[in-house]
């Protein structure tokens, strides 16, 4: 696995696609795309802005904190291509690692909750080694 952290997101300037873009010890990024709706929960919890009410993220960790449980760390784990030959890129999936005691549990989840999540309670991101291979931009010489 590669531990990345959050480098930043970004807008296509064209499409206004939202992606989150996260950064090896290399200075290689891996850009993934995710919804308006969790971009701005990432952006508010990388610049400390607190909603009035809890959002959905902020619900979970409450709920997690309430049984006892906590993020371990956060795994891009899976990538499956468009079928599609005339677009670009696929789907990401991750995995949230949580613990209880010493029970391990691994839950299915969508990467930018993951990352929303991570970014919020300061756990690692990992990513395949594969997929961050395959996937990620390297840094210009």
């Amino acid at each position: 696995m590669v531990r990345c952290v959050v480098e930043s997101l970004r807008q296509h300037p064209d499409t206004k696609q939202n992606a989150v873009l996260l950064k090896d010890a290399s200075g290689a990024v891996l850009p993934i795309m995710i919804g308006p709706d969790t971009a701005s929960a990432i952006a508010g919890a990388l610049t400390g802005n607190k909603s009035e009410r809890p959002l959905t993220h902020d619900l979970l960790l409450s709920a997690f904190e309430k049984l006892g449980v906590r993020v371990a760390r956060v795994g891009i784990t899976g990538f499956v291509p468009f079928n599609d030959p005339k677009q670009t890129g696929g789907v990401f999936y991750a995995t949230l690692y949580l613990e209880r005691e010493s029970e391990r549990i691994e839950v299915d989840s969508r990467p930018s909750d993951a990352i929303a999540l991570a970014v919020r309670t300061g756990a690692p991101i990992d990513v395949d080694d594969a997929i961050f291979a395959k996937s990620s931009v390297k840094p210009a010489v």
